[in-house]
């Protein structure tokens, strides 16, 4: 198939991309570069979620002619990973676990752990837990994400990572706002890398005290006097913050967040919620729930290496590109000598990820065939430049 300008032009990849990259002057930062800092933010606050689409801009990738082999990129990616009070629930009931099942965090973390292990030297990896375990205002209920919980990928970080999942035990509220928004500033300043966050939550977002208490939908059961007892909104759903701000990130900062659902069965509202920001965060799944559903610690490693595959295999890098404008150019993406059709739903075919940067991925039955190809040769595409 082939594609045409905006979203539709594409781009060539050099055979080796280290070197050619390095020419090209666009991915300059595959792992390195200052990371800017994440701060406290304050239990609570409703802060705007504040996007740098051209932090590292170097002006994108240029056009060249020609047909070339694209290169499988290596991905930086932050898990966005939910220590909230009902982790220490079981994985199949909103109870206790019974004496030798293991609680969701810790399911959790020994998914993480065995899922990010052998891809330990091709992902650089990061870690955002949240809420700070060492929160424990009551008037708060654990909602600050902190920059002692925050740990910038880098390559061989594995080790590190299941480290830091070792840390403080479940606690506290949902800031899954604050924490999207401190790992999106992980990777926000560093661009024409394959990028992406991975939200792993058993509950609903919450922590806006700004709700009205008497008119929301309650994320705590069995409290007498519901949310209102509270006296502010800490307690309430908040959903539409925590889709508008993964939405936000996806399309403005082009940094995909796929979405872990932990737990069996949550309630209408907050299942509603999970598939709301699988489909904001643009890597929804092909089919119902959109969210990647996870019930047993088996299906939690499951779902954790679908996602890592994806992210890892599925992801290619292009060192030139035509303009974003309609006319600029067309390209023909194929794999094996098959064409691959263009597909802006993201189900079955290609997509652009960030086409000024020369990123695209492989959906579908498509990644599956990439995922399979060996060699760059097989992955190729077709460039026509016009100026």
């Amino acid at each position: 198939m082939r594609a045409r300008g905006g979203r539709l032009a594409l781009v060539l990849a050099a055979a080796t991309v280290g070197s050619t990259v390095a020419s090209c002057g666009s991915r300059t930062e595959l792992f390195g570069g200052p990371t800017p800092s994440t701060t406290s933010r304050a239990p609570g606050a409703v802060v705007d979620a504040g996007t740098d689409a051209d932090a590292g801009d170097q002006g994108g990738v240029p056009c060249i002619p020609g047909t070339f082999p694209l290169e499988r990129g290596v991905a930086k990616v932050v898990l966005v990973v939910d220590r909230s009070g009902s982790m220490k629930l079981s994985l199949s009931s909103n109870e206790e676990p019974l004496p030798g099942e293991p609680s969701r965090w810790d399911a959790l973390r020994a998914a993480v752990s065995q899922a990010i292990a052998p891809f330990d030297g091709e992902l650089a990896l990061g870690v955002t837990i949240f809420p700070d375990a060492f929160d424990s205002g009551e008037s708060t209920r654990g909602c600050a994400v902190a920059d002692s919980e925050t740990l910038a990928p880098a390559v061989g970080n594995a080790a590190a990572v299941a480290s830091a999942l070792t840390r403080g035990q479940p606690f506290g509220g949902t800031p899954t706002v604050e924490a999207v928004k401190a790992a999106a500033e992980l990777l926000r300043a560093t661009r024409g890398t394959v990028r992406a966050l991975v939200l792993a939550t058993d509950g609903a977002p919450n922590c806006n005290a700004g709700l009205d208490p008497h008119a929301c939908t309650c994320t705590t059961t069995g409290t007498p006097g519901g949310c209102g007892s509270a006296g502010n909104g800490t307690m309430c759903l908040d959903d539409a913050r925590a889709i508008r701000t993964v939405e936000e990130v996806a399309t403005k900062d082009r940094i995909p967040v796929y979405v872990l659902g932990i737990a069996e069965d949550p309630q209408e509202s907050f299942a509603r919620t999970l598939a709301a920001l699988a489909v904001a965060g643009g890597r929804p799944r092909g089919t119902s729930p959109e969210y990647y559903p996870a019930r047993s610690p088996g299906e939690l490693t499951s779902a954790l290496a679908t996602i890592r595959d994806g992210v890892a295999q599925c992801t290619y890098l292009t060192p030139s590109a035509p303009g974003e404008d309609e006319n600029a150019g067309s390209i023909e993406v194929l794999v094996d000598g098959v064409s691959v059709p263009h597909d802006p739903t993201r189900r079955e075919g290609w997509d652009w990820v960030d086409q000024r940067y020369g990123q695209l991925a492989f959906f579908g039955t498509a990644c599956a065939r990439v995922s399979r190809a060996t060699g760059s040769t097989n992955v190729t595409a077709e460039v026509r430049c016009r100026r």
